[in-house]
């Protein structure tokens, strides 16, 4: 596997194969004990050691975490600032992919996870244990007093590798959680689906006073079918 998604595998994933069409299952296991789950069924996904690595980064090449980790590394070296001092909420962690690249690209020195599906902390932990130093399982839009419980880790930054937009966090509550969470000079980076631009970042600027300091367009990942799923990434800081 690549550098992203190393992880010891216990399961013998064989084949990975997809529903035809749309993106509805993914299928694996080894031939007499195949096993089919939701294609975003995360919590399925999260409980195989290295299944969600091996569909999405292996065979679907996903590469959002590089990009947004990058750009908010590329605006820490542009402002002088020590990674070894940011304070960093990774929002919709995941397993831990983009924590882990955070801690070895930007070294960023206390890191939380924040992931609304339980399985998520637990694989976080299986798989790439140390690299949190807390990690929230919440849905912000239905607990709002979670805020209050990060606002205390006193955060210099909001880094998401892919959790914003359709099914995801909306514009309305990634913005509130970066004016609730972070400072004037607090920094930023996260990555939009194609298929929400450009009106995103339109909106999401008029409603956010920040100044942006890195973007990028790219493939965020391959479809099943082998067509691009573009997206675009931003780094910026709050003024």
């Amino acid at each position: 596997m690549g550098k992203n998604a190393d992880v010891s595998v216990a399961a013998d994933l064989g084949e990975i194969a997809f529903s035809p069409g749309r993106e509805e299952w993914i299928e694996y296991g080894p031939p007499g004990e195949r096993v089919r789950v939701g294609f975003h069924d995360y919590a399925a996904l999260y409980a195989v050691p290295g299944l969600y690595e091996r569909v999405f980064y292996e065979e679907l090449g996903m590469g959002s975490a590089d990009v947004v980790v990058g750009l908010y590394a590329e605006a820490l070296r542009s402002l002088g600032r020590d990674g070894a001092r940011e304070r960093v909420l990774d929002l919709g962690a995941g397993s831990g992919i983009g924590g882990a690249l955070l801690r070895r690209e930007a070294d960023v020195g206390f890191l939380v996870g924040l992931d609304r599906e339980p399985a998520a902390r637990e694989a976080a932990a299986r798989d790439r244990p140390g690299v949190y130093d807390a990690f929230t399982v919440a849905d912000l839009a239905a607990a709002p007093g979670t805020f209050e419980t990060l606002a205390a880790h006193d955060f210099t930054a909001v880094v998401a590798v892919s959790a914003i937009g359709s099914g995801h966090i909306p514009l309305e509550l990634l913005a509130e959680t970066l004016e609730r969470l972070l400072r004037p000079g607090g920094l930023f980076a996260f990555a939009v689906s194609d298929v929400l631009l450009p009106d995103f970042f339109v909106d999401f600027f008029a409603r956010v006073d920040a100044e942006k300091l890195g973007e990028r367009t790219y493939v965020h990942r391959r479809q099943t079918d082998g067509s691009p799923h573009g997206a675009q990434a931003v780094a910026a800081r709050l003024r």
